[in-house]
């Protein structure tokens, strides 16, 4: 059971990177906008660009990395890295466009990432 509920943790996670791919409702407050800052000279349009691909491969990284943690074969062994890789680019993404509700992401791709190199699912 613990390794179902950890693959589907890392569905959850990865999923919830897609708020950026959805459009934004006109609330002010809406974190997830494509603007840095960090770099408020790069254009809103050059952000989504580079993030969308990032994310669009982090999701992907999720998926297979959940994959591999259900069992299937030739994953089995490699969802650990897999799974570090997609946190990684979660953590980029988040650190880069930056807003105070994220403070939960970056804690979850370290507990994932520490999950998966100390042997916590089994």
């Amino acid at each position: 059971m613990p390794r179902v509920l950890f693959g589907v943790l890392l569905l959850v996670h990865g999923a919830i990177h897609l708020a950026w791919l959805a459009p934004a409702p006109n609330d002010p407050n809406w974190p997830f906008r494509w603007k840095s800052p960090w770099l408020p000279s790069v254009s809103e349009e050059t952000l989504r660009n580079v993030f969308t691909a990032v994310i669009t491969l982090m999701l992907q990284a999720f998926f297979v990395a959940a994959l591999g943690v259900w069992g299937v074969a030739f994953l089995a062994s490699a969802w650990p890295w897999i799974a570090a890789f997609a946190c990684v680019l979660s953590f980029v993404t988040i650190a880069v466009l930056w807003h105070p509700w994220f403070i939960a992401g970056p804690t979850v791709d370290l507990l994932i990432a520490a999950a998966a190199f100390l042997g916590w699912v089994s």
